[in-house]
């Protein structure tokens, strides 16, 4: 990315975070609070009758199952709080002071607790999370694997050079007068180990092709990177030598189902997020 180019897209991308910051908790017409999306987070909010309180959600949601609120309340108030249910997942659990609550969550709804809260309640959502796949059917049957709500890619050494910017902007590429290219420069990001992998799945059992590692969170509490990701999924693969790069440096389009593969490999899978350069729709062989 060059940062003199193209700026709406640096701009959009430096406003995602507060965007969704801004939306994980929200107030309810019915002087409640919801649950939108889930990450940590301590937040103030008015509820009821206009009391304030304070709500403290603790997880490592997308890459942990558990989610936990703890209401913290000068007196006792009573209000509904909203818990979103994603559409993913069809056994999740609630416990409200580690009892759990009789109520049958559905995929894709709002679950209403509604009663008198008082200092130190607190709420547990377990969103139970397992591997699923899709196949894209007009993309040549190839496979994207899930676990819970994280679609997960090849994960790819990145290796990344620096460019001068003034090289590689675009045309009509503008900047303000004693702005030095040089201290702003471009960024590429290229593969550093084969991409090209086609899955190798169990023909009676696909899932069973895949095993789930879990890793420690990591120490700068950023997982979106390759080496940070605290989630890895195991698989086996089939190097695809006649797929490769095309003329434009992106990687060419999906090879044909009967394509000559290699021999097979242990290769891993990382959340897409994690991922700067992501194979996330394989060719497969079942097998």
């Amino acid at each position: 990315m060059n940062p003199f180019s193209s700026r709406c897209c640096q701009h959009n991308h430096a406003q995602g975070w507060p965007y969704f910051a801004e939306h994980l908790l929200l107030a309810t017409p019915d002087n409640g609070i919801a649950a939108a999306i889930y990450a940590a987070n301590k937040a103030t909010v008015k509820v009821g009758n206009g009391k304030e309180i304070r709500l403290h959600e603790e997880t490592n949601y997308p890459f942990e199952e558990t989610i936990k609120f703890t209401v913290s309340t000068d007196e006792k108030v009573t209000f509904p709080f909203y818990l979103r249910i994603p559409s993913w997942t069809d056994k999740a659990e609630i416990r409200v002071n580690g009892k759990k609550v009789r109520v049958q969550p559905v995929a894709g709804k709002y679950v209403c607790i509604d009663r008198e809260w008082v200092n130190g309640d607190n709420v547990e959502l377990v969103l139970p999370m397992s591997l699923s796949m899709r196949t894209w059917q007009v993309n040549k049957n190839s496979v994207s694997v899930d676990y819970g709500p994280l679609t997960l890619s090849l994960r790819i050494n990145e290796k990344y050079v620096e460019k001068d910017s003034r090289a590689t902007a675009i045309g009509d590429s503008k900047w303000q007068k004693g702005a030095d290219p040089q201290k702003w420069p471009t960024t590429e990001i290229y593969s550093d180990s084969p991409w090209n992998y086609s899955l190798v799945l169990d023909k009676k059992d696909p899932l069973k092709s895949f095993t789930v590692v879990r890793k420690a969170w990591p120490a700068d509490n950023f997982p979106f990177t390759v080496g940070s990701v605290p989630l890895e999924v195991k698989a086996i693969g089939r190097l695809v030598p006649e797929w490769k790069i095309d003329e434009t440096g992106l990687c060419g389009v999906l090879p044909e189902e009967d394509a000559l593969k290699g021999q097979k490999e242990a290769i891993t899978l990382i959340p897409m997020g994690a991922a700067r350069l992501r194979i996330s729709a394989f060719p497969n062989t079942r097998e």
